[in-house]
């Protein structure tokens, strides 16, 4: 395992590029840095993302590291082009050793409350803080921090104290949990109940479905429980009701997320205007396909039919 603790970039100070991207989970970056998330980190590995708040140096996210990119095979991946929005991806002039990392979303997290890093926290973690007299607190403990690579007994602190999925009682919790759950307004519990709720709804919609609704993929490894109302835009209970819900593979979940494809009442599948006949072919879609829609499901697809649809 090699795993660090990294800087992000602000995008008030580089152009308005923020990275790492956290509501999609990537992080790019490129020469000396490159060369080390490139060759020194895979899949399975933590990147700890920290910035300064009021003074203080926050670690504010991990990413569990689901695999890491040469720029040039992401861009030729036209999956990763449509979800992503990294600003790696889209230069028109690609950097020396240029990478991107993907987090896996179910397993990283960013934080409600950022983990205030101090100087005890330093000793608990056993590395050395010798300040010098020049620098100030924040300069001396960000110096610790910046691209520090950390062994497995430090990752698992850093995971005690800042993710509840890693508690015991959130694993009991979990494995003995057999229904859906309400979420309410806690705010220490948000988090961790959005993690349930995201894996009981795959869950609903695998006991239903078996398959992508449209192009038939049925390994589960593969398959996507796409809400059709965005989870961030749902009530509790629309959240964890499979009836928002429809099991996709990751091309044609990329297309619905972007509002490139709907439903209609029906069931017959809606195709934007931006998308050209040549394009239709390579995603696998065309005019002559549908899904089997309920009652319940007309409501959702009323919706994304109205506001993420791009006719």
């Amino acid at each position: 395992m090699t795993s660090y603790i990294i800087p992000y970039l602000d995008p008030k100070k580089h152009n308005r590029e923020e990275d790492p991207l956290f509501p999609e989970y990537t992080y790019g970056d490129d020469g000396d840095r490159g060369i080390i998330l490139k060759t020194k980190v895979s899949k399975g590995d933590f990147l700890f993302f920290y910035k300064s708040i009021e003074n203080n140096p926050c670690i504010t996210a991990f990413y569990e590291v689901e695999k890491v990119l040469d720029i040039h095979k992401a861009k030729l991946d036209n999956t990763i082009m449509m979800k992503y929005q990294n600003p790696h991806l889209f230069r028109n002039k690609v950097q020396e050793n240029e990478v991107i990392v993907f987090g896996n979303p179910e397993k990283s997290m960013i934080f409600d409350t950022p983990l205030v890093v101090s100087r005890a926290l330093l000793e608990e973690l056993s590395i050395n803080y010798n300040p010098s007299p020049n620098h100030t607190e924040l300069q001396a403990l960000t110096l610790k921090l910046r691209w520090k690579r950390l062994n497995n007994s430090q990752v698992n602190l850093l995971l005690e104290k800042v993710n509840p999925l890693h508690n015991v009682g959130f694993l009991k919790l979990q494995k003995d949990l057999e229904s859906p759950i309400v979420l309410d307004k806690t705010e220490k519990e948000s988090v961790v109940k959005a993690r349930i709720g995201q894996s009981i709804f795959k869950k609903a919609l695998l006991a239903v479905e078996k398959k992508c609704r449209l192009c038939g993929v049925s390994d589960e490894r593969f398959l996507v429980a796409s809400h059709i109302k965005p989870w961030s835009q749902s009530k509790s209970q629309e959240r964890l009701d499979f009836n928002n819900g429809l099991l996709l593979c990751p091309n044609h979940d990329a297309l619905f997320d972007k509002g490139y494809i709907s439903f209609d009442d029906d069931g017959t599948i809606l195709i934007s205007d931006g998308l050209d006949t040549e394009t239709n072919v390579f995603l696998n879609i065309n005019e002559n396909m549908y899904i089997d829609i309920n009652e319940g499901q007309r409501m959702y697809m009323k919706w994304h039919k109205e506001n993420i649809f791009k006719n």
